[in-house]
């Protein structure tokens, strides 16, 4: 992690202020943050992703976890569960479409 040693006080007016204040509830940066980026001419500060897109990323993966541990099981035991596979597959491939249509 960087240590940071040097402090340093800016001047914003009314509106500078609100529009840092505004991009960083929008982006979950610190205002700090937000002018370090500055300085290496990053303009762009993207949105901070919502709850819900992170609640089916976590579902997407917790699903591969799954076929992964069917997929080591098949491999050790020479046996697949073939509906239990297919259950997850189907899970697995209407929450990524949900998600493409969503946020992509």
């Amino acid at each position: 992690m960087i240590s940071r040693m040097v402090r340093k006080t800016v001047r914003l007016t009314a509106e500078e202020e609100y529009k840092l204040k505004k991009m960083s509830e929008i982006s979950g940066l610190t205002e700090s943050d937000i002018l370090r980026l500055f300085f290496y001419n990053i303009t762009v500060i993207r949105e901070k992703p919502s709850k819900e897109l992170i609640n089916s990323l976590n579902k997407i993966n917790n699903i591969g976890n799954n076929i992964n541990q069917i997929a080591k099981h098949a491999n050790t035991f020479d046996e697949i569960e073939f509906d239990t596979l297919k259950v997850y597959l189907t899970n697995l491939n209407s929450l990524v479409n949900e998600v493409r249509n969503k946020y992509l």
